[in-house]
């Protein structure tokens, strides 16, 4: 099955599917790359399937992270600086 889809990119990192091959390919650094089988990607597939849960919460964790890290480099607005 031949198909070619548009990559997404997420953390710097590439994932491109092209003729049946995952291709995961830094941004920064593009010689970095990993091309993956059919078989390997459905079995990278089927493991992280299996930790989905984790991952999950991980990335919510991540997420509030960012955002109070954004809170305590922009305070909002309407809060008064105490002028310490």
């Amino acid at each position: 099955m031949a198909n070619q889809e548009q990559a997404t990119v997420v953390a710097g990192w590439e994932f491109h599917l092209v003729n049946d091959q995952l291709s995961i390919t830094s941004q920064s650094e593009p010689a970095k790359k990993l091309q993956l089988s059919p078989q390997a990607a459905f079995a990278l597939l089927s493991y992280l399937s299996k930790h989905r849960d984790n991952l999950y919460w991980a990335t919510q964790q991540g997420q509030r992270d960012e955002a109070e890290h954004d809170t305590e480099l922009h305070p909002h607005p309407d809060e008064e600086d105490p002028g310490f």
